[in-house]
């Protein structure tokens, strides 16, 4: 077994009481080890899921220097785990593998818990960016070129809905719906493009397993996983964690009904990002925050949605109709977030401008 392997490779396999999973995303995995000395958290990055993990390992050690530089390294970083010769990342089966021993009353969590988690993260990430805003991005490699190929994604979903059948003939409206807002996906690109965005170092893969906690105050510690950052806006980050942390359901949630931002935690999330970031973070930037989680939900409902189409073959389920579930989720919060767009819009620019007057 490959837990087994790099157990006893990182010197925890004797020690080891139990082992606790927390979150499975399309990147990484984190998993908690309780053992006789203590705990530790372990890492484990898909080498499939990158173009040249090695790159994306260099990117990680690239970063976390530039962090230490800011004083914003992880405090328990420092107690890395290493194999017989020194590694402090292993590789079994294409998969790569980090363990840090974790102090006293640090953990992860399964589900946001309350305002303050959400402040806490909304901060932590907006400490993240501040930290990274002269970062050399000529020196970061971009792990993940496909993760931004909008175009490509479209085009797939074209030339499938003329291969729908009457057995899936269900799923044309879920395909149309995204069809209906094609040129809208384009929209970040084309900020990119024409300079009217400023690039950044993004971290693109804001889960909350990757977020490590002091149990107590739920501060956060540290924000971990970032093999898959590169360059690109802040926005991207922006709407990528909003759609995911501030949803009042998760994500396979099939009961659309429940399905909506919850709008405290939209609040509390970026009250504590504009904490971090009011003296850098521009006008344009805070104007399209919205935007970006509008169509950081349609993008993942598209992706969803392709994916089923092609035989569940990258996200991982548990049960066949899985992806559909994700992608009428994730299209839902597209409609409650069009629903609501002024009003959200406006609370955005409440916040930053009280933010920028302090």
């Amino acid at each position: 077994m490959i837990m087994f392997e790099a157990l006893k490779k990182l010197g925890l396999f004797e020690k080891t009481d139990n082992v606790v999973k927390f979150g499975r995303g399309f990147y990484n995995r984190s998993y908690i080890v309780e053992a006789s000395d203590g705990r530790y958290l372990l890492e484990a990055v898909d080498g499939k899921a990158v173009n040249r993990p090695e790159k994306a390992m260099a990117n990680y050690r690239l970063i976390e220097k530039h962090l230490e530089k800011w004083g914003q390294a992880v405090s328990f970083m420092a107690e890395k785990l290493t194999d017989e010769e020194k590694n402090d990342v292993i590789v079994i089966e294409g998969t790569y593998w980090r363990g840090f021993k974790m102090p006293e009353g640090a953990g992860l969590f399964k589900k946001i818990i309350n305002n303050r988690m959400i402040y806490e993260i909304g901060k932590a990430i907006g400490r993240f960016h501040r930290s990274l805003k002269d970062f050399p991005l000529e020196e970061l490699y971009c792990p993940i070129p496909e993760c931004s190929n909008i175009e490509k994604e479209l085009d797939l979903l074209q030339k499938t809905v003329f291969k729908i059948t009457d057995e899936n003939f269900i799923l044309y409206n879920d395909a149309k719906f995204v069809l209906d807002r094609k040129e809208d996906l384009k929209l970040l690109d084309h900020f990119i493009e024409n300079d009217e965005l400023p690039l950044r170092v993004v971290h693109n893969n804001l889960r909350l397993n990757n977020f490590i906690f002091d149990v107590n105050s739920y501060r956060v510690i540290a924000v971990s996983c970032y093999d898959a950052a590169s360059r690109g806006t802040l926005l991207h980050d922006l709407g990528e964690a909003l759609r995911q942390l501030t949803s009042t359901t998760r994500e396979d949630e099939s009961n659309l009904s429940l399905v909506r931002i919850n709008i405290a935690f939209f609040k509390e999330f970026l009250s504590g990002y504009f904490s971090e970031t009011r003296d850098f973070l521009t006008q344009k930037e805070a104007d399209y925050i919205i935007d970006a989680v509008r169509l950081k939900a349609l993008e993942s409902g598209l992706r969803y949605l392709n994916d089923y189409f092609a035989g569940n073959k990258i996200y991982n389920i548990f049960y066949k109709e899985q992806n559909i579930d994700r992608a009428r989720n994730q299209f839902r919060l597209v409609e409650d977030i069009e629903t609501h767009y002024e009003g959200m819009r406006n609370t955005v620019s409440f916040l930053y401008n009280q933010a920028n007057a302090k």
